[in-house]
Formats: structure tokens, C-alpha cells, sequence
């Protein structure tokens, strides 16, 4: 079997590798994509050919349409990238696009050049009320993913694991841009955010803000505190799974479910 996995190097694409390895034949290939500060001869663990490059970047797709003849049984698609720190119904249509760029658009591309069975993409909790103040430009990129997921048109099959929070690169910088922002509380619109803030130093602020993120998700969906462990089992799940749209991680707890997450629902 052949695999893609574009951002191999997150937390999302070596869960990804990980469980590959774990629950398909030993022979199988994995192509993995990464880019960040380009390090001479990097390779990423348990991935059997490793392609440095900006997915949007016409050569780094010839690169990967040159393995197996473009045909591939799986790609997962973890990497992302958007304007996150502000509440989704503030984000801008510009900040949408520019997210969308990286985060979904080229979801649909590869799926057009590429023969792909499944494509894997991901998503979170983005309705509960902490992540409606804070995903930005991000929450409306996997909003974007998750009705993409439930779409009956494509060439491959749709799945999406959509995660609680976990430590990521999505995560710190909404803590580093709150930790900004805070430093003048008059920028903190949101009644929620402002109350972890307000006469508080930013650090036990944004300690205050994370532990209310794990205690909603708690509240309202019976865990929180997703580790790795738990995302390598969430992917297990879903290879093991009769093919439902969703599988959902929060702390320990997994299950499948079919419906999108909607945000005109909640803005």
C-alpha cells in the first residue's frame, strides 16, 4: 500500500506515520511532505521517503506525482496555517482566504491531480465557546474541512479525526498572541477572554484560559487532555472503522459520528 502524508513533521502527520506502521502490512510506503527552515539530508522518521516543499509549489506536487504513478491508497493531509488569537466571526475574508490557502485549498487540488483513495484531513471542537473567541481565520478553514468531509463529490473518499485540544504549533500561537494582546485588556473583546485577563499576569491568564478550554470540552463532550497516545488511537479507529465521516478524540474518549460542525450555528 501506498501512503501521502503532506506535514509530516506535526503532532497530526506522525500520529499519522505512526499508526500506519502499526496497522498496515510492513511493506507499505509512506511519502512524506514537510516545510519549515530546510535542514540538508533531513528525513522524518518512519516515512520511506521524506519531500521537502511548499505544497502550493508546482514542483513539490511534481515531486510526490512521481511516486507510484500519482496513485496512492491514503493521503492525510496535516498542515495548516491561519490567523488564530481573535474570535472567528472577527476574522476578515482576506484573513479567511490567506488561511484557506494553506489550511484547505490544496485539500481539493491534490485530491483533482492525484489518484487517492481516502484523503484523511483534520479538525476540532472549533464550536465550544473558548475556540469561538480565539480559532480566527482557522475555525472558518476547518469548517471549510469538515463540509468538504460530508461532500458526495470527489474522486477519493472524505474522513476527517477531529481532535480536542493538544499541544500543537496551532495551539502555542494562540497563547503567544493572547499573551500579546492581553497586555492591554482593553483588546480583549470577548466578556470570556477578558476574564482570564483582566488584573492577572498574562502567564496565569493564559493558564486560566487553557484549563477553561479542558473543562468545557469535559463538560461537553466526557474528557479533555488529548495526548498523543490518544490521537494514534484515534487514527487506529478510523482504520479499523466502517468508513464513518468523523472520528472524534477528546482525552480518552473516541467515537465515530457523520455531521459537520456549523458555524452559522454558534455566529
Amino acid at each position: 500500500m501506498n501512503f501521502l502524508i503532506i506535514g509530516g513533521t506535526g503532532v497530526m502527520g506522525t500520529s499519522a506515520i505512526k499508526a500506519i506502521r502499526e496497522h498496515f502490512d510492513k511493506n507499505s510506503v509512506i511519502i512524506a511532505n514537510w516545510f519549515g527552515k530546510e535542514t540538508d539530508e533531513f528525513q522524518i522518521e518512519g516515512a520511506d521517503h521524506t519531500i521537502f516543499g511548499d505544497i502550493n509549489n508546482p514542483s513539490c506536487r511534481n515531486e510526490i506525482k512521481s511516486f507510484n504513478n500519482s496513485k496512492f491508497d491514503y493521503m492525510f493531509y496535516a498542515t495548516a496555517l491561519g490567523d488564530v488569537g481573535i474570535p472567528i466571526k472577527d476574522a476578515t475574508q482576506e484573513q479567511i482566504d490567506r488561511s484557506n490557502k494553506l489550511s484547505f485549498d490544496p485539500i481539493l487540488q491534490l485530491e483533482n491531480e492525484l489518484d487517492i483513495g481516502t484523503i484523511v484531513a483534520y479538525s476540532t471542537f472549533y464550536t465550544i465557546r473558548h475556540q469561538l473567541s480565539t480559532y480566527g481565520a482557522m475555525g472558518h478553514s476547518k469548517e471549510n474541512i469538515e463540509k468538504w468531509t460530508v461532500a458526495e463529490d470527489g474522486a477519493s473518499n472524505h474522513a476527517c479525526i477531529r481532535a480536542g485540544l493538544f499541544e500543537s504549533a496551532s495551539s502555542r500561537g494562540i497563547k503567544l498572541l493572547l499573551r500579546k494582546t492581553s497586555k492591554n485588556i482593553d483588546n480583549l473583546k470577548d466578556p470570556l477572554l477578558r476574564s482570564y485577563f483582566e488584573n492577572t499576569p498574562s502567564s496565569i491568564g493564559i493558564k486560566k484560559f487553557e484549563e477553561g478550554i479542558f473543562t468545557e470540552e469535559k463538560e461537553k463532550y466526557g474528557d479533555c487532555r488529548t495526548n498523543k497516545e490518544d490521537l494514534l488511537k484515534a487514527h487506529l479507529d478510523l482504520f479499523k472503522s466502517d468508513n464513518p465521516n468523523f472520528i472524534n478524540v477528546c482525552g480518552k474518549k473516541i467515537w465515530p459520528s457523520n455531521e459537520p460542525l456549523l458555524l452559522n450555528k454558534y455566529i
